[in-house]
């Protein structure tokens, strides 16, 4: 059913379990997945620090999540299933939509909103779960808690 699997990992517990059920849904129907992660610092990091500090802020991110994406795309072939990963340099909900579009993905897995009401008021994050389901083209399967 669902052949190309696109998962958003942003290393929270329920992205942890979005990858955990991509295994799961990949097994059932012979498909593949890909993991995405996004280096982007939200626009309120921009305007407390440097342009250095951003770089060098996104250079540790983007190895970090390197390391950690080569482990589960470890373990996704492991279980006999074809995975990959790819790290975006843009806004995480429209880079996921944009992305699976690009690229043809069958669904979108990820995890719910990590944020509470007082943070997206005042920090003015809005959650990228919700963006995804807005705009995505193809299924979106958000995993909760």
């Amino acid at each position: 059913m669902f052949k190309r699997i696109l998962v958003a990992y942003d290393n929270g517990d329920k992205a942890k379990k979005a990858v955990e059920e991509a295994i799961e849904i990949a097994k059932d129907g012979n498909g593949e997945i890909c993991l995405l992660s996004s280096v982007k610092m939200p626009g309120f990091i921009t305007t407390v620090t440097t342009p250095d500090m951003i770089k060098d802020l996104q250079e540790d991110t983007r190895k970090y999540f390197t390391e950690v994406l080569k482990g589960y795309e470890e373990k996704i072939i492991n279980e006999g299933i074809k995975a990959s990963f790819v790290i975006l340099d843009e806004s995480p909900g429209k880079g996921i939509v944009r992305y699976a579009e690009k690229e043809n993905f069958d669904l979108i897995i990820m995890g719910s909103a990590n944020r509470g009401t007082v943070e997206r008021i005042f920090l003015g994050l809005g959650s990228v779960s919700n963006y995804v389901l807005q705009h995505a083209k193809c299924p979106v399967l958000v995993v909760k808690g």
